[in-house]
């Protein structure tokens, strides 16, 4: 009984102290960065009021039946808010599944991020047409409400309501309001955001002429005045020419003393430019004389930016339409608006993967997506992008629009801060590719004839393309070719990796491997390092067998210098040929490429063998058997039952219908080299002729961290 009391006493006190330090100091939205947040997907066993897939499209979303761009990073989730989709698996081989925004644990990942990377805070959309249409969106809507607040003043971020809206119901608009008022009590909170001492609310879509209708004008003074009357500060979400005469370009008429009664104005903007060039256009176009218009009628002025566009998979156009430019798009954003002296931002969107504005994290790359639907990736512009890097830029831009860090004409954060800092498949419009091609590195070329090394499509590992090097080795005593072929900027710690597939066509092919170049001109097998195997890096080495992929992982971090003081950077990859016997072509392909840091309790992919000692040749339909498994860890870490570690095929589609689910092991934990015994019950299933043979139970384990147990 002492130790429950101890419990809830020290658990009190954990939760009082944290709430009072997530307390923002300052609510304003003036001086700040909001992101737009729909916070509206949806999945079909959610146990949401609308129990079903949205803004993901489909049933479940599938190839071709989608209605979204860009693929979600996935790996912050709990697996509890993952739910299946109807793509094949991920390049990397992980299952293709989608968050719900109903989650409690979803929105708190969303802003955990925001703390972590220095966001202040969301709009919350509300779409007023269907909540009040609806009951099921209504609830849906006001439970997403009720867990942002409650996550904000956990994570100490600022919140306001945003209703997206058509004019046509005033009375239903009042009625709502008061809802999220008396019964959400959504603006009761020390984290909803505050200018001049009155609470925020914002109006999008007023005075657009698409959504205009007769006495929309009127409508729209009619809710504004009345917001005024309860003591709002409100923003105006309204087109991009509202400085211009009503009735020409997006604006519908009438509406000229409807945005002079706002006490902020904020123009849309996506879509409305798409290379650097035109955001600069931008600047003069419209942000001066915005600024000057909003100067002239007393009110405030939030512009928007966005990180680029596209719709490609659910409504036409161009894949990647409106590039992002490795952040140089925003960026340029960002400095027209700092530069002008304009002290608020809003960022759409937070959360949009349906149009391709999102700055949450997003798939890599061609190995973070599904294989068989085309996606979007933060790496699509040609360099590798991490997942989280539009969260960290939107807080670097945070930090500039406050004084703390100075303006510049570029974007000045790395590319990645890890934990995955270079991977590529080598896949066009999803992948980094090769700065070089066909060009030596300083070491040189010594007796091969017109090496190459260029991105092909042919002999793909994943996906459609790879890296291929070849040349003719004329000298049967010494050879030597370094091409270079991507340019990076990589620190090396403990804990970094690299792992990459090679595929030698001949003998002689076995001699070209992947090379690490240091700034200082040093190379990763000059260390003397040596992959998993213990076979030394050293290109002469050999690689593989003929006409079969090789993985190789190497812990680069144990043959590098790690001291903070002098630590090792990697400058380039380049791919190496060296072989001192033979003559004859040379044909080697890579794919795969990864550099990646890997926590010491965590465990790589094909870190086990999964061995079924008796089984039978063939199973009725739906007929179950038990078998004795044996689980043997060939990785480099052992597995601990106290840190939550189970067993699972890499292979999801096997997991289905095999019922090979998590497994735990039944033991305190399974070092390097251990093994463990285990029973479980296969079932046939049922889509085979009674009397045929089995399909084939080949399985590799992975360990899964599903956390403390």
């Amino acid at each position: 009984m002492k130790s429950k009391l101890f419990t809830l006493l020290f658990s009190f006190f954990i939760l009082y102290s944290f709430s009072s330090y997530c307390q923002p100091t300052d609510n304003s939205v003036i001086g700040k960065i909001f992101c737009g947040y729909q916070a509206w997907f949806n999945c079909k066993g959610d146990h949401s009021p609308i129990d079903s897939w949205a803004h993901w499209g489909g049933n479940p979303p599938s190839p071709g039946i989608l209605s979204f761009e860009v693929y979600p990073d996935v790996t912050d989730y709990a697996p509890s808010s993952l739910f299946q989709s109807g793509f094949s698996a991920l390049g990397d081989g992980q299952p293709a599944k989608l968050f719900s925004s109903y989650r409690e644990n979803v929105i708190d990942v969303h802003c955990a991020w925001m703390q972590e990377y220095g966001i202040d805070g969301v709009a919350l959309q509300r779409f007023l047409g269907p909540v009040l249409s609806s009951s099921s969106i209504r609830a849906n809507r006001d439970s997403v409400s009720v867990r942002l607040k409650r996550s904000s003043e956990s994570y100490g971020r600022l919140y306001y309501l945003m209703y997206d809206m058509t004019p046509d119901n005033v009375e239903g608009f009042k009625s709502d309001v008061e809802h999220m008022e008396n019964d959400i009590k959504f603006m009761d909170s020390p984290n909803y955001a505050m200018q001049n001492g009155k609470p925020v609310i914002c109006l999008w879509g007023i005075g657009f002429d698409h959504r205009d209708g007769t006495g929309y004008n009127i409508n729209s003074q009619t809710i504004i005045d009345w917001l005024h009357g309860k003591g709002y500060y409100v923003i105006g979400g309204v087109p991009s020419r509202w400085s211009y005469t009503t009735g020409e370009g997006d604006v519908a008429l009438g509406y000229e003393n409807v945005f002079a009664s706002l006490d902020m104005i904020s123009p849309w903007t996506p879509g409305r430019y798409r290379h650097v060039e035109g955001a600069d256009n931008w600047k003069s176009e419209f942000l001066v004389p915005d600024k000057a218009k909003c100067i002239e009628l007393g009110i405030d002025y939030q512009p928007v930016i966005f990180s680029g566009f596209a719709w490609s998979n659910w409504n036409g156009g161009d894949a990647n339409s409106y590039p992002r430019h490795k952040g140089e798009f925003l960026w340029a954003q960002v400095e027209n608006i700092v530069d002008l002296e304009i002290p608020s931002m809003y960022v759409a969107m937070f959360d949009e993967y349906d149009e391709g504005t999102n700055i949450m994290k997003m798939a890599d790359s061609y190995l973070g997506i599904p294989s068989d639907q085309y996606f979007l990736t933060s790496s699509a512009d040609g360099s590798y992008i991490s997942s989280d890097f539009y969260l960290r830029l939107v807080g670097k831009a945070t930090r500039v629009l406050k004084g703390e860090d100075p303006l510049t004409s570029h974007v000045t954060i790395p590319f990645s801060e890890g934990p995955i800092y270079f991977r590529t498949s080598n896949e066009p419009g999803y992948d980094a590719l090769p700065n070089w091609t066909d060009t030596p590195d300083e070491t040189g070329v010594v007796n091969v004839d017109v090496p190459k090394c260029f991105h092909v499509k042919e002999n793909p590992h994943l996906g459609n393309y790879s890296l291929k090097f070849e040349g003719v080795d004329n000298s049967a005593t010494e050879s030597h070719a370094a091409m270079k072929v991507f340019d990076v900027d990589i620190p090396v710690f403990d804990d970094t990796k690299l792992m990459f597939m090679s595929f030698a066509a001949n003998e002689l092919s076995k001699y070209a491997s992947l090379e690490l170049v240091l700034t200082d001109g040093t190379t990763l097998s000059s260390a003397g390092a040596e992959d998993t195997k213990g076979q030394p890096m050293l290109p002469s080495s050999g690689r593989g067998e003929i006409n079969e992929w090789t993985k190789t992982i190497c812990r680069i971090g144990e043959w590098l210098d790690t001291t903070a003081v002098s630590r090792d950077t990697i400058d380039k990859i380049v791919v190496v040929y060296d072989h001192a016997e033979g003559t004859g072509e040379i044909e080697t392909y890579f794919d795969d490429i990864s550099i990646y840091r890997l926590s010491t309790d965590e465990v790589e992919i094909d870190n086990s063998t999964f061995e079924i000692p008796d089984i039978l040749t063939q199973m009725d339909p739906a007929e179950t058997i038990t078998v004795s498994l044996i689980a043997v860890n060939i990785g480099t870490s052992s597995w601990t039952a106290a840190r939550g570690y189970k067993l699972a095929s890499q292979n999801p589609e096997n997991n289905t219908i095999w019922g090979m689910n998590r497994v735990e092991f039944g033991t305190d934990s399974i070092p390097e080299d251990g093994c463990s015994s285990l029973e479980r019950i296969l079932r046939d299933p049922g889509l085979a002729q009674r009397g045929s043979i089995a399909r084939g139970l080949s399985f590799s384990l992975c360990s899964l961290d599903d956390g403390p147990l």
